[in-house]
């Protein structure tokens, strides 16, 4: 029986225009309120979802209008919805196995509504919507949990695998781009983007063909899903060549078509065919409508560096495989230092040319630093600190400049910042705090310095050598 639940049939969810028009009336006048009044885009929202659960727009607003209530993270309040949402998942699971996903829906959104920041639970409603075959809230609540952890890549991964199971082919790839871009290694992401290139694919390839009947459209699709079913890596990676040899030809037809070459290009990168990517990047920037498009300059660059990171990794397990080989070695670290050279040269002509890109001054700073060349890396970082996006991470990177230049008085000051502005502990705070613990101890500040270590070794014992440092100042006194 619970099996069967498990294996519940996709159903079709409801948009805002399939519902009662009162309802819809009470939703345009609630959404003009959410800012001054998000209780009552609660209240009519929860009203609907009791009569309409698959509305899944609906829902989306739900969570808007929670977020809206419980304004900023708070980390008392997100300790307490922690341990809350792990005591609720436990006892959702019993439910779970029942079928019972809509009552799990419902409890969901009641803890949601006291504190929306809440992991668990969301990962919980996540899976009673899967249950109940509402895919598109599903990835709704994935969704959610990256508005306020944009960096957990863990649930991006997961989120786009909701995305592709509900066929938002577009969205899957948007969320493949975001993690390649900041590691195009990233195994997961490369197949989240592969496979989203086949549903998308299949999606245009099944129904826009106006040259077959709707029967052999169906059969089509029939066979396209079967195939879907039995693809691995290797065939997701053949339907991908397949398609790039097709775009080659339309664009030898069409070679104005600028979503031609975004389309190839995004395959390309997939596959990891950076030197091919790079030319079809510079081919699209010679178009008429790709000369102003700053897009395709920036993924120039992106692919050039790609390309180098490419053949550094393949020349580096050519070096672990022939230890003794010095001339291996020697091409290896001059190619190690072309590619930084690169990216520094990258950046500075980015920066030039895009003085308010606040995301190139950090990455400038960041290479900048890494050549000692502290000031010139102050001096971006500080510039960089006044985009939100790159604030937390400029304001580490003048930390350690700072510190690196034995200025620790101004290093604590931008660290204990910083460490404010994270509200979770996650990753990038230990590095914060671990980075204002050595500053206050190169001050001589032992004591401040054991208080930041413990507040990091409270949360995370195994983090770097805190264990170390707690044990030897228990040791000295």
């Amino acid at each position: 029986m619970a099996e069967e639940e498990t294996n519940t049939p996709e159903v079709t969810e409801e948009q805002i225009k399939d519902l009662d028009p009162r309802f819809i009336k009470q939703l345009e006048t609630a959404e003009k309120s959410i800012d001054k009044n998000p209780a009552y885009v609660i209240d009519i929202c929860s009203t609907i979802l009791m009569k309409h659960p698959s509305a899944v727009e609906v829902r989306k607003i739900l969570r808007q209008a929670q977020f809206k209530h419980a304004g900023k993270y708070n980390a008392v309040k997100g300790a307490i919805a922690s341990i809350q949402g792990a005591i609720f998942s436990m006892t959702a699971g019993s439910k779970l196995k029942k079928g019972e996903y809509l009552a799990v829906i419902d409890d969901a959104e009641k803890l949601l509504t006291s504190y929306p920041y809440n992991v668990p639970v969301l990962q919980t409603l996540a899976k009673a919507a899967e249950g109940a075959g509402y895919l598109g809230t599903a990835a709704a609540a994935y969704q959610a949990i990256a508005q306020f952890q944009p960096n957990n890549v863990k649930n991006m991964i997961t989120l786009g695998r909701a995305y592709v199971k509900n066929k938002q082919a577009d969205e899957a790839m948007q969320v493949a781009d975001s993690i390649l871009r900041k590691n195009p290694s990233n195994g997961d992401a490369q197949e989240l983007a592969r496979s989203a290139s086949v549903i998308k694919t299949m999606n245009k390839g099944n129904w826009e063909d106006q040259d077959k009947d709707f029967k052999d459209k169906l059969k089509d699709s029939a066979e396209a899903l079967e195939r879907e079913k039995q693809t691995s890596s290797v065939s997701d990676e053949e339907t991908l060549n397949r398609l790039v040899e097709k775009l080659k030809a339309q664009i030898e037809t069409d070679p104005e078509n600028i979503n031609l070459y975004r389309e190839i290009i995004g395959n390309l990168r997939t596959l990891q065919r950076y030197d091919d990517a790079l030319e079809y990047t510079r081919k699209a920037r010679e178009q008429p409508l790709g000369k102003g498009d700053t897009t395709f300059e920036k993924m120039e660059n992106d692919f050039i560096i790609a390309s180098m990171d490419q053949k550094i990794s393949k020349l580096a397990k050519e070096v672990e495989a022939n230890p003794g080989n010095k001339e291996l070695a020697a091409e290896l670290e001059k190619l190690k230092k072309d590619e930084h050279d690169m990216r520094l040269e990258n950046a500075r002509v980015m920066v030039e040319r895009y003085p308010n890109d606040f995301n190139y001054r950090y990455i400038y700073g960041k290479l900048l630093f890494d050549d000692g060349r502290l000031d010139d890396a102050i001096m971006q970082f500080q510039i960089s600190q006044r985009n939100p996006k790159v604030r937390i991470q400029s304001l580490l990177g003048l930390g350690r400049a700072f510190a690196m230049g034995k200025k620790y008085d101004l290093a604590v000051d931008q660290l204990e910042t910083a460490k404010k502005e994270s509200k979770l502990m996650n990753e990038a705070k230990k590095e914060i705090i671990y980075e204002l613990a050595s500053s206050y101890e190169l001050m001589g500040k032992k004591d401040l310095a054991f208080n930041e270590y413990k507040e990091i070794y409270s949360s995370d014992i195994s983090y770097r050598d805190v264990a170390k440092k707690i044990n030897d100042y228990y040791e000295s006194r």
